[in-house]
């Protein structure tokens, strides 16, 4: 959700250890954990994310594709194996454009092989495309100040993905993936914020109002929640 403007960002990935990664079982880790919800094909060794792609499909397990900075190291048919079948297809703008580059493909051809395209769009929200209903685009949660826009995608899709698993629908869980990616934004350092209950409601309050705030206070803060990175 950051900020990108006219600048030019300059990015680089190096998988180390996780290049061991490809000899991860998912089988064996839906076996011992009774099953799995659904599986977040993260930036790692593109051998690993595109064994994973193969073993959901092959096991029938939802999968969630977020291939980010590997886009500029994956050919366009490992994009377009990553991409095909998913349930949700995460990209910021210029991830958008450059998926669309590599694979060759229209939007039209990634909404109807994908769930849901979920795209950051900085300042401006995140947008939401399926092929199947209107596209949905939700207001970025204002941060007085912008202190390190690193890690502010991660964010959002933490919290985007926590709404999902409580039951909040994919409107109130891009408003969560906001408030969180906001509160990151005014943080030093890409993982290095502190989740405060009070002070996500009031976000969520002041940006899309009580009913907004009440919804997740209930359905995902009720119990507790105490202060955590």
């Amino acid at each position: 959700m950051a900020q990108r403007g006219r600048r030019t960002r300059i990015a680089s990935f190096y998988a180390g250890a996780m290049s061991e990664a490809r000899d991860i079982d998912l089988a064996r880790v839906a076996a011992h954990h009774g099953g799995l919800d659904l599986v977040l094909i993260a930036p790692n060794d593109p051998d690993a994310m595109l064994r994973h792609t193969r073993d959901c499909r092959a096991h029938g397990y939802r999968f969630a594709a977020d291939p980010s900075q590997q886009l500029a190291r994956l050919t366009g048919p490992q994009i377009r194996s990553l991409v095909d079948g998913t349930d949700l297809l995460f990209t910021n703008e210029y991830e958008h454009d450059l998926l669309l580059a590599a694979t060759g493909w229209t939007g039209c051809d990634v909404l109807v092989r994908v769930g849901r395209w979920v795209t950051t769009l900085g300042e401006n929200g995140v947008r939401i495309e399926s092929a199947t209903e209107p596209p949905l685009t939700i207001p970025a949660v204002p941060t007085a100040g912008v202190v390190d826009p690193t890690g502010t995608g991660d964010a959002f899709r933490a919290g985007f993905l926590a709404g999902l698993s409580r039951g909040t629908g994919i409107e109130q869980a891009a408003r969560m993936g906001a408030a969180l990616a906001g509160i990151a934004l005014g943080s030093a350092g890409g993982q290095e914020y502190v989740f405060e209950p009070e002070e996500f409601l009031a976000r969520l309050r002041a940006t899309y109002g009580e009913a907004a705030a009440a919804d997740v206070e209930q359905r995902v803060l009720a119990g507790g929640v105490g202060p955590r990175a």
